[in-house]
């Protein structure tokens, strides 16, 4: 029997401790060591993962750990500092998403990776989802024939517009963008079902309902209208399995000056080939959840999933007779089981020596298209992207 992966999580926030949570709970995985700057996350993993071993930086347990591999659960800035740290001690390294901020980020992660040998893998979990798994097969089984075209909609209308709440998700200078911080779950489905790299974006947006004049200070807690605002924020997070809780002080004001991220997003995505794709993110939508519609040779596929009522089906209809076909195979739409799914893939693909199913080439050219759609903005052209297989 396979002896299992011995790994290390770096960065304990309530995502860092959940992935150490579902570290534990897995078969294929050792928990052994964890590490965060702070002490105090220090003496909650000290009491909630007795036994672990406890490092004060994600450089010093890459170093120092008895590990096999990193679980990065770190800030967005701070993946690619411990994803480098952690190849360049010969560890694997499964990241949080995205991948990274930058397109030499993006690049040094790969070459990296090439380097190393190591595997890399990024926590694109939704690939492992029972609806997008079933949409996978039904594009595998030639239904559609090619996929030429494709549309998604990204409707973001959950949890009392929490990103526009929380200081490290409303500020360009902390996320670049939301549709890299959030949009590349969605990307990444997308490219995966259009089965080819994505090489130039060109996108249009802006920050049209949050945001405001109200003080960057101003929170919900001291709020006067806070019982009355429907953006009514709190500031801690939970981890029920675990009973911990973590105050961030996310209940800043929605309408605030301090929002500069887009509050809508719309991309163009040309593929390798000359395929296209759209790609729309509406965070002042009143629902949360997806819409694919993937344009085949021979049929179309349409796919619903509402996170908030569990409502899903995928739907083909054939290009000449227009007969429609759909199903409902599953009502979770969510994360569900994907979480651990992805782990025991991340850590049987470092055995095998491949790539797991969300790999280097998913986080590379998700957080690619994100990165690319900010230049975008900012410059009003089209962007080109880098190729994973095109680096030297």
């Amino acid at each position: 029997m396979t002896a299992p992966l011995r790994v290390g999580v770096v960065g304990l926030g309530i995502r860092g401790f959940w992935i150490a949570h579902m570290a534990r709970e897995c078969p294929e995985i050792e928990l052994v060591a964890m590490a965060d700057m702070k002490e105090e996350m220090l003496a909650i993993a000290r009491e909630k993962f007795p036994g672990v071993a406890l490092f004060p930086s994600g450089a010093a347990m890459a170093r120092e750990a008895d590990i096999e591999a990193v679980l990065i659960g770190t800030g967005d800035r701070f993946h690619y500092g411990n994803a480098r740290e952690a190849l360049e001690n010969g560890r694997h390294v499964l990241i949080e998403k995205p991948m990274a901020q930058s397109f030499d980020d993006l690049i040094a992660i790969a070459r990296l990776q090439r380097q190393s040998g190591r595997t890399v893998g990024t926590f694109l979990e939704m690939r492992q989802n029972a609806i997008w798994q079933h949409a996978r097969r039904i594009l595998d089984s030639g239904a559609i024939g090619t996929v030429l075209a494709a549309s998604l909609v990204d409707h973001v209308g959950r949890d009392h517009a929490q990103f526009f709440a929380r200081q490290r998700t409303r500020s360009r200078d902390q996320v670049v963008s939301l549709v890299l911080q959030k949009g590349v779950h969605s990307l990444d489905l997308l490219n995966w079902f259009m089965g080819c790299s994505p090489r130039r974006v060109a996108a249009s947006g802006g920050l049209l309902f949050f945001g405001g004049d109200e003080p960057a200070d101003k929170r919900c807690s001291n709020c006067a209208t806070g019982d009355t605002c429907p953006h009514i924020h709190q500031s801690a997070g939970n981890l029920d399995p675990l009973g911990i809780t973590v105050n961030y002080g996310d209940d800043h004001c929605v309408w605030s000056r301090a929002c500069d991220v887009e509050d809508v997003t719309l991309v163009n995505i040309e593929y390798v080939g000359g395929r296209v794709a759209s790609y729309r993110e509406v965070h002042f939508a009143p629902y949360y959840g997806l819409h694919f519609t993937l344009y085949g040779s021979k049929a179309q596929l349409d796919i619903e999933a509402n996170h908030d009522t569990g409502e899903a089906w995928v739907e083909v209809t054939e290009r000449y007779t227009r007969e429609r076909k759909r199903e409902q195979p599953s009502g979770d739409t969510g994360h569900g089981n994907a979480d651990n799914d992805l782990l025991a893939d991340f850590a049987r693909a470092c055995r095998e020596g491949r790539e797991p199913l969300s790999g280097l080439r998913a986080g590379f050219e998700s957080a690619a298209i994100a990165i690319g759609a900010r230049h975008s903005l900012d410059t009003g052209t089209f962007v080109d992207l880098p190729l994973l297989d095109e680096l030297s």
